[in-house]
């Protein structure tokens, strides 16, 4: 079903205009297990797919499609099985088809979320980027986080009762309250143990703004990660640098939002 004579959010044209997942689809076939959706709005979950309903069939069915591919191919070599405690892990990339995949994601998050006006209008500055019409994308930083699965302990026995495993996708805001927090804004795209960090600014910063954000997000509640970098294809994240998935952890996310 289509819906007429609204402007698309990605090349502005009005026309015929498509359901876009907020995760590729192809992305939430592959999964392993049967996903549930956080409505951001109700604060609830759901059994469906999220989506939303403001792109074109032209950019839906074009470069966005393209970029869903790509996310495939990485999902597939290094994210589709969650890291096990104690593990190494790694990250092959191409890192301007993924930080744009992950943008759009992260915009396409925005735009279904109850407060996500602040987000929308950074995202909009970025969708150039997004559709592949400038190559840089200047002052954003992306960072990965490995989560990994957690053994499952029972409280009143003591006893292990399996693995919690990090099967999860997730867009969300995180309410960093740090410094430069007027100046940035963080969000989480969480692929089973790859939670990654976009960090947009809001607003023109130099050098000294983006350093002293960066010390404030390292001292901030939840771990950094670390950065990925435009100019290599790889990332090591070695087990001292990675955490565990918990429900306090997940619980924390949804409030978040």
């Amino acid at each position: 079903m289509t819906d007429l004579k609204r402007k698309c959010a990605y090349c502005g044209e009005f026309g015929n205009l498509s359901r876009e997942h907020i995760f590729p689809s192809s992305i939430i076939q592959r999964s392993d297990e049967k996903l549930m959706s956080l409505n951001d709005k109700s604060d609830s979950y759901f059994k469906s797919d999220l989506v939303v309903k403001d792109v074109c069939e032209n950019c839906n069915n074009g470069v966005l499609s393209n970029l869903d591919n790509q996310l495939c191919i990485v999902y597939d070599s290094c994210m589709h099985s969650p890291v096990m405690p104690g593990a190494d892990a790694e990250l092959s990339y191409d890192y301007h088809p993924l930080l744009r995949v992950l943008l759009k994601i992260s915009f396409n998050s925005a735009r279904a979320s109850s407060d996500g006006i602040r987000a929308v209008k950074a995202f909009r500055n970025l969708v150039p980027y997004i559709m592949g019409k400038t190559e840089t994308a200047p002052d954003v930083m992306l960072r990965l986080q490995i989560d990994t699965s957690a053994k499952k302990y029972n409280i009143e026995n003591q006893q292990v009762e399996g693995l919690l495993k990090a099967n999860i996708l997730r867009s969300a805001k995180l309410a960093y309250d740090g410094p430069q927090k007027s100046r940035f804004i963080v969000r989480l795209v969480a692929i089973n143990s790859f939670w990654f960090y976009l960090i947009l600014p809001t607003q023109t910063v130099d050098r000294a703004k983006k350093q002293a954000f960066l010390k404030g997000f390292k001292a901030w509640q939840l771990q950094p990660g670390l950065e990925v970098l435009p100019n290599q294809s790889s990332l090591n994240i070695p087990a001292e640098k990675t955490t565990y998935i918990h429900p306090s952890l997940l619980s924390g996310m949804k409030r978040k939002n």
